[in-house]
């Protein structure tokens, strides 16, 4: 199974008037510059007193739809990316917000643990410990495929049906889910790495590096979240 993102680099190296390609350097500058555009965006969504439920399903609709638009156009990248990390960051202000209100410095120590995951991948990828072929690209989409499917049947069941699904929220079953969603983003993050070792090395535009740095980033936002769900649930458990 062909992943889509790298048949769209395969396609847009056949471009003929390249003139800089992508770079390593190129594409870390621009994932730096997305992450403070997110940094700076939730702290001001916070201070000024916006990190409301309103404006966190705003940013969130904003960013799906932007999603869209540059899986579908990559060139738009380099446009929406910043715009997308400024949604983002508003996006997360209210969760961040409330989860340092319940464990102080949870935040921070998300950051770090994102960071953590996300570096220590890189050096397995880098190594060649991990080989994204069709087959581990197949397994991960059938994993996103079992996740998405799994939070729709928890959604209808308990709105619809009143089936109280708590008891998946803490103790080590909450831990056990936890890690495994983590895991899935891992896996999500060796092939954003292919993707972008495929940009460098087919010598695409360098306008492309947006896109490597856009889809990296909604893989570091998603570990993120996971990441402060897990310290939290690890919290509760020490509270009992």
């Amino acid at each position: 199974m062909e992943n889509p993102m790298l048949s769209k680099v395969e396609a847009l190296s056949r471009g003929q008037y390249m003139t800089e390609t992508a770079s390593y350097s190129g594409i870390a500058f621009k994932e730096i510059l997305m992450v403070v555009l997110v940094a700076a965006s939730a702290l001001a969504t916070i201070f000024s007193g916006y990190a409301t439920m309103v404006t966190t399903a705003v940013a969130c609709v904003g960013c799906l739809i932007m999603t869209f638009i540059v899986s579908f156009k990559p060139g738009t990248a380099g446009f929406i990316s910043p715009l997308f990390a400024i949604f983002e960051g508003a996006s997360i202000a209210m969760l961040s917000m409330i989860a340092e209100s319940f464990l102080p410095g949870v935040v921070i120590q998300a950051v770090l643990l994102t960071f953590t995951i996300a570096i220590a991948a890189a050096l397995v990828f880098s190594q060649g410990l991990i080989t994204v072929d069709g087959k581990f690209i197949k397994g991960v989409t059938i994993a996103l495929g079992g996740l998405l499917l799994a939070y729709l049947l928890r959604f209808v069941l308990g709105y619809f049906f009143n089936i109280d699904f708590s008891f998946m929220n803490g103790g080590l079953i909450g831990i056990g889910i936890d890690l495994l969603v983590i895991g899935i983003a891992t896996a999500c993050l060796f092939i954003d790495y292919q993707q972008i070792q495929e940009a460098v090395q087919q010598g695409l535009p360098k306008e492309y590096e947006w896109y490597c740095a856009f889809s990296l980033l909604i893989t570091l936002i998603w570990l993120y979240v996971r990441c402060i769900d897990l310290l939290l649930t690890i919290s509760n458990m020490g509270d009992d």
